[in-house]
């Protein structure tokens, strides 16, 4: 062999590091040009800018350093060209002034034909980035870095947060840590937001994703001027704002907390990762009135956590709820009550049909055999003394309405009922919180709204000291009502019902419901006017609370 050969294959083998992404791409076949522009915020050329073309996972401390083609400084107009030496690898460019107060970063660039052309890097004040250090990283040996860049930290002794500096706003693909001699790397965090002269800071990295979720109130969104004090909030995923495939299959992964890290309660009602569908409830101490800035933050990607789903946790009693039916199961399944009393719903004689709901999925009754009997509560929690303080709420879609009333939800013949007066009522078809009273008379109290049929509706009654309102899609639409004398036929130990009257001393295809029913919550304690228009604005077909 030829000494000169044989010579440079024994320095080129020398050369090379143990891992090297850019070797075997020296010639210039294959080799594209990468030309762009850098400027500032105000759009103006940006000159003697250094711009540096790395793989997309090039490591800073293990790779072999990038050639001199791919180093350019930007002339007095703020243009670059680079060379790439292979155009199979997707590459990044970072861009920064000696100094590194400006910089920016262009990521995911694939080499195209002889020349690729960049769009505009905008240079802008870098931020810092605060790194939870893994559990089992090395602390005296590792180091914490962003794959494409020059940028990492040692840990030298730190256990708890490593400071990666001067990195440049946008979206990183990821944050990675490895140790020193090590050909193994491992990701931390995948999608990182960075905020120029802002510090982020990266929580908990057994969970690879996090996203964070803004709860507005304004009039924007939700439009809620009071706050709301333990409170649910509907988390709707699906394939347009959530990959489910980067999580377990049943969600056991998934996580949420507040900007301090503190861990909240959650319960997924559904997660199907078929159809990347799942909706999930998060409770929140406090949600603020006309806000535009809360967060919470959603985690997933962590293989090794186990179910947390809670929920009782979530639909505590102590905030005074007494039965939570999401109404998610199958039809011949029992209706399964989330809050830590359990009354689960069973079929009185034919199980209402599972469909797609408001929510999830909801269960279709026929007005004829379907209902749902809650047992065992008779006496108890679900028992108000008359007249009792208690928020009731359900969402409900009308197929028809019957001569008689039809009965939605409620407990006994006349305690307290959600119910559809019927077309021969007085007065005819409406909605109507219907209760019995033992004061200013023996009677039957009601609260009324004209009935909308074929749409999901969302009804909430309310009782307290100073008398019943009936609320319907947010909005109190009756607090006067009628009052009409009779005995007491209250029926104080009859079980609680869904879908048909469960009186004992009435059949039980009594004032039967046709139509759908979703979501049936009975909470002791009077709900806020805030708190119930809160809750439809987060639960209805277009959420105007989460954004994403």
């Amino acid at each position: 062999m030829n000494r000169i050969l044989l010579g440079f294959i024994l320095v080129s083998l020398m050369g090379c590091s143990t891992f090297d992404p850019l070797a075997g791409g020296s010639s210039q076949q294959g080799n594209g040009v990468v030309v762009g522009k850098v400027v500032n915020k105000y759009g103006t050329a940006a000159p003697n800018i250094v711009v540096k073309l790395y793989p997309m996972d090039y490591n800073p401390l293990r790779s072999a350093a990038i050639p001199g083609s791919c180093i350019d400084t930007t002339d007095s107009n703020g243009n670059y060209m680079l060379k790439a030496p292979r155009s199979s690898h997707v590459y990044q460019i970072y861009a920064s002034n000696i100094l590194k107060t400006v910089n920016a970063l262009a990521p995911d660039i694939t080499i195209s034909g002889d020349t690729t052309h960049v769009a505009d890097m905008v240079v802008s004040v870098p931020g810092t980035v605060k790194v939870a250090v893994p559990g089992n990283a090395d602390s005296s040996n590792g180091y914490i870095y962003i794959p494409g860049t020059d940028i990492f930290v040692a840990l030298n002794g730190n256990t708890e947060f490593a400071l990666l500096t001067s990195v440049p706003e946008g979206v990183l693909s990821s944050i990675q840590y490895s140790a020193a001699g090590s050909i193994v790397s491992s990701v931390i965090r995948y999608d990182v937001s960075v905020i120029a002269a802002d510090t982020v800071t990266v929580f908990n990295p057994a969970w690879k994703y996090a996203r964070s979720i803004i709860l507005n109130t304004t009039a924007s969104g939700a439009a809620v001027a009071g706050n709301a004090y333990d409170f649910p909030v509907l988390i709707r995923l699906n394939s347009s704002n959530f990959d489910c495939t980067q999580a377990k299959n049943s969600g056991a992964d998934i996580r949420f907390t507040k900007p301090d890290n503190t861990f909240l309660p959650y319960e997924i009602e559904r997660w199907d990762s078929v159809s990347y569908q799942a909706e999930i409830w998060v409770k929140l101490d406090t949600i603020y009135g006309n806000d535009s800035t809360q967060s919470i933050t959603m985690y997933w990607g962590n293989q090794n956590a186990s179910d947390s789903s809670n929920g009782p946790a979530v639909f505590d009693t102590a905030d005074g709820f007494q039965g939570v039916w999401h109404l998610s199961g199958a039809g011949n399944a029992n209706a399964g009550d989330a809050t830590i009393h359990h009354y689960n719903g069973t079929p009185t004689d034919t199980a209402p049909q599972t469909i797609p709901g408001i929510i999830g999925t909801a269960l279709q009754f026929d007005g004829k055999s379907n209902g749902l009997l809650m047992k065992n509560t008779a006496n108890g929690p679900l028992n108000f003394p008359r007249p009792g303080t208690y928020t009731f709420s359900a969402w409900v879609w009308v197929d028809s309405v019957f001569d008689e009333d039809a009965f939605i939800a409620g407990k006994g013949f006349d305690q307290y009922a959600l119910r559809i007066k019927g077309s021969q009522s007085i007065p005819a078809s409406m909605f109507a919180l219907h209760e019995f009273v033992n004061a200013p008379v023996y009677g039957t109290d009601m609260r009324y709204a004209p009935v909308v049929k074929q749409q999901w509706k969302y009804m909430v009654g309310v009782r307290d000291t100073a008398g019943s309102y009936l609320f319907i899609d947010g909005r109190c639409v009756d607090s006067i009502g009628m009052l009409l004398n009779g005995g007491d036929n209250s029926a104080d130990t009859t079980n609680f019902s869904i879908g048909r009257c469960g009186a004992a001393f009435k059949p039980n295809d009594y004032l039967p419901f046709q139509g759908k029913v979703d979501e049936v919550r009975i909470a002791r304690g009077r709900f806020s006017a805030d708190w119930i228009k809160l809750s439809y604005m987060n639960q209805k077909e277009q959420d105007a609370l989460v954004t994403w």
